[in-house]
């Protein structure tokens, strides 16, 4: 009714982010093909809707009531970081071969030290952020409350951010690669380059898994290009024209 009414409240911006950054650290490939930091900007906390996005982080209660619940009705805002092209990798298998058994999945993060330097580097961007002279007409400081198993290292040392990173690291709903499409002399590739199973005839996957590597922007047009893509390899194959 707010948004309604009045057109202001949280109706007011696409899925809570108000606004989109992305950076290159010190870690970012030589060439500059692209940047390794995504930001998402957000006028909100964990605890600014009361509960929905405390589930979603998959938040324990004593971490929330130790770290987050001190913020209730404290006037907020989230610089998120988002490393791109993670040099980590995980893997999901199957446990059985009936369908109805979920498989086994392990997203295997920051077994590549450089994804947590590069995510460090990244705090430290959104930290200078806060600190600008813009944000600082608002009184912008960052919320100094370790987790607890965190409490020994400093703020804002490497160790500390690294500790933290540890205890509180999610994705944002864009896994990709697990099915991924290669020549049949790579023995990690699942299909071939017309995404067509190894070994298995007649069966095709057409998904954002069969990408060979994660893209720095959102999955969402890549994914949608591979199933246009899919569509018209599965008409060519059957004989119909494409437009």
């Amino acid at each position: 009714m707010e948004y309604i009414i009045n057109e202001r409240g949280p109706m007011t911006s696409l899925g809570g982010v108000e606004g989109l950054a992305f950076v290159n650290t010190k870690y970012a490939p030589k060439s500059g093909t692209w940047p390794d930091i995504q930001f998402h900007f957000a006028p909100s906390s964990i605890n600014s809707d009361g509960d929905q996005v405390r589930k979603i982080t998959g938040l324990r209660d004593s971490i929330y009531n130790t770290v987050y619940k001190p913020l209730k009705n404290a006037e907020t805002w989230t610089i998120l970081p988002l490393l791109l092209r993670p040099r980590s990798t995980g893997w999901i298998r199957l446990k059985s071969k009936d369908p109805n058994v979920y498989p086994d999945i392990n997203p295997n993060y920051f077994t590549h030290k450089e994804d947590i330097q590069t995510l460090i580097e990244g705090i430290r961007i959104a930290l200078n952020v806060s600190n600008s002279q813009a944000f600082q007409r608002f009184n912008s400081r960052p919320h100094k409350l370790p987790f607890p198993k965190c409490r020994q290292y400093d703020f804002d040392t490497d160790e500390y951010w690294e500790c933290s990173l540890r205890h509180f690291t999610f994705t944002i709903y864009h896994p990709t690669s697990t099915a991924k499409m290669g020549p049949a002399t790579d023995p990690d590739a699942v299909v071939d380059p017309r995404l067509r199973i190894y070994g298995i005839k007649h069966l095709r996957v057409i998904d954002a898994s069969i990408m060979p590597n994660i893209v720095s922007g959102n999955t969402n047009a890549p994914t949608i290009m591979i199933g246009e893509k899919g569509a018209d390899m599965i008409k060519e194959d059957w004989g119909i024209k494409i437009r």
